[in-house]
């Protein structure tokens, strides 16, 4: 065999060699998915399973259009979901759809909701996010600002986005609503995440780092970011073995507000710091500010023993919300704020809640019917 002939085999097979290892990851993935017993391309969320949307036929194509949705970074609010058309989410211009808000005149009244996926309605259809719901039963016209894991500070960004962009200075005929509580908790209480951070802000970090200009970690065309899947993969598997190590439980903790009380004020002061803020500005405008603390499945009495959540990440996010929570409501008694606690909205339901957080229609129409009660007192 030739010189060339050993050489050219040689580059063959340490080319293969390295096209496997990085073809590893996601076969490894697919191939975990497929031994649960889950397609990850065409895998159905369970939660449509859950006898509260009985009668709703929409329900599997909402979770199936869920799944479709993408979204895109920018600066400032970090994320928007992209616009959408379907049958039961429709987005345009980065806001979701809210039923008969744009057929009522402008000169009336007007109401904006702002928050997280709650707000937005993950688990619901356009006509049954509680925005529509309080459009469909006031003379108010609605606005739906809300957007997956926004915490209250991505919130006030969009709405300073908004503000500007559309040259809003005269408010007077504007109520804003901020429904704030569950991403601010389960997000800054992360042990990796700063207490001004968004849930996705170490992500976002990592991800810039690789290939960025501004050297802040992997180099563009560096060995690092080539081979950061097979990294990642790595890493997963080993902390997946130590987690499955007994002696190691008590040593590994995704959230530490439950044991740092110095951060869990922290997470309470900055959200109502965020709420004072964002009143000021609407305030000055001649707007009406109200900051709502909303309900979770963890905190208060609701009936949720049908969603199982006994998990010890469960069990681990229950603490931190019965850590910041009392903060946050006694950190709003001395300031000047419109400030509704919402918490006990879902207590003794027992068909409102489809996850820790999230609920379906039943559930929105009850918080609906509070809010006409309480936005209107």
């Amino acid at each position: 065999m030739s010189w060339i002939k050993v050489i050219s085999v040689n580059i063959f097979l340490t080319l293969a060699l390295l096209g496997l290892l990085l073809l590893t990851p996601p076969i490894a993935y697919y191939g975990y998915q497929l031994v649960k017993g889950v397609n990850p391309i065409t895998q159905k969320d369970l939660r449509a399973e859950l006898k509260l949307y009985d009668k709703y036929p929409w329900v599997h194509r909402h979770f199936q259009e869920f799944r479709d949705l993408s979204a895109t970074y920018y600066d400032y609010i970090t994320w928007r979901r992209d616009d959408y058309e379907g049958k039961t989410i429709n987005i345009r211009n980065g806001i979701r759809h809210t039923i008969n808000a744009d057929a009522i005149d402008g000169t009336q009244e007007e109401y904006w909701f702002f928050g997280g996926s709650t707000t937005w309605g993950a688990g619901v259809n356009d006509e049954y996010t509680y925005p529509s719901l309080f459009a469909q039963n006031t003379p108010y016209r609605v606005s739906n600002f809300g957007e997956a894991a926004y915490i209250a500070r991505q919130s006030a960004a969009f709405l300073l986005n908004y503000l500007v962009s559309n040259e809003i200075t005269d408010m007077s005929s504007v109520n804003v609503v901020f429904y704030s509580g569950v991403n601010d908790v389960s997000g800054r209480c992360r042990s990796e995440n700063s207490v001004l951070g968004s849930a996705r802000e170490d992500q976002i970090q990592k991800t810039l780092s690789q290939g960025s200009d501004f050297k802040y970690g992997f180099e563009r065309y560096g060995f690092e970011r080539t081979f950061s899947q097979l990294i990642d993969l790595l890493e997963g598997i080993i902390r997946r073995i130590s987690n499955s190590n007994p002696s190691n439980l008590n040593k590994i903790s995704v959230y530490s507000c439950a044991e740092n009380p110095n951060k869990a004020l922290e997470v309470a002061r900055t959200l109502v710091d965020t709420w004072q803020v964002t009143s000021d500005i609407v305030q000055s405008r001649g707007g009406k500010f109200t900051a709502i603390l909303q309900p979770v499945a963890f905190y208060g009495s609701p009936e949720t023993s049908y969603l199982k959540l006994t998990t010890q990440n469960d069990l681990d996010l229950a603490a931190q919300y019965n850590a910041v929570y009392p903060l946050i409501i006694e950190a709003v008694k001395n300031r000047n704020l419109d400030f509704l606690d919402l918490t006990n909205v879902y207590d003794g339901c027992s068909n409102c809640y489809i996850d820790f957080c999230h609920v379906g229609p039943q559930g929105h129409q009850i918080l609906t019917t509070r809010l006409i009660s309480d936005l209107n007192e």
